[in-house]
């Protein structure tokens, strides 16, 4: 009887070691987007974002709120202007960049809750849009091809940033100033720029690391 015992205990415990097997992650399949992209316009699936992200932080810095007229691209400059327009209905809004997204493969744009009413897009989650570029700051070629720039230090204090831009430029020939505004304060980042892609920017970022920066790779 005890050996019937021992027996039943030992399967017990191999039945249950194989209940618990461990099984890696998957890591997730790069993909290249083969959306129809012509000068400043984009054709594709767009969806929505803003009910857990609200007031959370935007690429951008801000803090995002699903109630503005905001969208989120990959490629496009910050504080792009464009307008999207719904394929299925014909409706249209005029959005802001000021996100990043989305990581979704075959998706080109994501809209804010806001954005998504104006055009009928709450419903159906995702739906064919053309995206056209009104405005966008410092671009002057095709705007869906992303820009890369290596960001060396941020400061509140624009004499700081100054300085180090001159300090910089006595070794990089592409060194700039880049204001912006967050929460009514202002702040000046001194970056590198700009590379077509971050292969193109491992080089310098390589050297400012010898130099003792801690320097990083941002889409523009």
């Amino acid at each position: 009887m005890r050996i019937k015992f021992l027996l039943f205990l030992t399967l017990t415990f191999a039945l249950s070691c194989g209940a618990y097997k461990y099984f890696p992650e998957r890591t997730p399949k790069s993909y290249e987007e083969k959306d129809d992209v012509s000068g400043n316009v984009q054709v594709g699936l767009a969806s929505w974002y803003g009910i857990e992200e609200h007031n959370n932080r935007a690429a951008s810095g801000e803090r995002f709120d699903k109630n503005q007229l905001t969208a989120a691209h990959k490629a496009l400059p910050m504080d792009s202007i464009v307008r999207v327009t719904n394929l299925e209905n014909g409706r249209d809004v005029i959005v802001r960049i000021n996100d990043r997204g989305p990581f979704v493969k075959g998706r080109i744009i994501d809209l804010s809750y806001a954005a998504a009413k104006e055009v009928g897009l709450l419903g159906p989650g995702t739906v064919k849009v053309k995206v056209e570029v009104i405005s966008t700051p410092n671009r002057d070629d095709n705007y869906f091809k992303g820009r890369y720039i290596i960001q060396v230090g941020s400061f509140k204090n624009k004499n700081n940033a100054y300085n180090l831009k001159n300090k910089l430029s006595a070794k990089f020939d592409n060194v700039d100033v880049y204001e912006y505004s967050l929460n009514s304060d202002k702040y000046y980042r001194v970056r590198l720029s700009s590379y077509n892609s971050r292969n193109d920017a491992q080089d310098e970022y390589k050297k400012l690391r010898k130099l003792g920066y801690k320097p990083t790779i941002k889409l523009e």
